[in-house]
């Protein structure tokens, strides 16, 4: 999905967008909200033009942003269900320019 140069480039914009570093965490931080970014636009990669979105979302991340407060929970075979507003978490809606549909028409399918 992302390899170590795209992570490293990620969290360099988003230590520039904090004015600071994300210290001994920064790294695992960062591969967590690629790999967010990468699933809810269900994308494999992550071209230079998003990692300032994606940088964003570290940083949402980081201040606990969870895409909404916990509306319900089920505690039998575990269920969060979060109160999301119409738009979702502001962070994921700076990656709507790279989000697809899915992979329509797949081979593997």
């Amino acid at each position: 999905m992302t390899g170590a140069d795209k992570v490293a480039a990620i969290r360099a914009k988003a230590e520039a967008l904090a004015g600071r570093s994300l210290g001994d965490h920064g790294a695992a931080l960062t591969e967590m909200a690629a790999q967010r970014a990468c699933a809810w636009c269900c994308r494999e990669d992550i071209p230079e033009e998003m990692e300032q979105a994606v940088a964003a979302l570290v940083l949402a991340m980081e201040g606990g942003e969870s895409g909404g407060t916990v509306k319900s929970v089920t505690r039998g075979d575990t269920s969060i269900t979060y109160a999301v507003g119409e738009n979702g978490s502001p962070a994921l809606a700076g990656l709507a320019p790279w989000r697809r549909l899915g992979r329509l028409g797949r081979d593997d399918a």
